[in-house]
């Protein structure tokens, strides 16, 4: 984020601007946050996709229908 990025945040009625090190803790949370929400993203879709591939591999190696898997699961 550029350095000039006016933040503001607000306590009730009150609104100050984050200047300095306020300023800079709080970019820095973001950006933590933002990289952590996309690694939480990245796991989920790894799982979804592992379990795909585990539904249509028993599938396979059974031989069931999607009929049958679904009333498994």
């Amino acid at each position: 984020m550029a350095k000039s990025e006016t933040i503001k945040i607000q306590d009730g009625n009150t609104v100050i601007e984050l200047t300095g090190a306020d300023k800079d803790a709080f970019i820095a949370d973001r950006e933590t946050t933002a990289e952590a929400s996309a690694l939480l993203e990245a796991e989920y879709k790894a799982k979804q996709e592992a379990r795909e591939n585990a539904i249509k591999k028993l599938a396979e190696v059974a031989g069931l229908t999607k009929e049958e898997l679904a009333s498994i699961l």
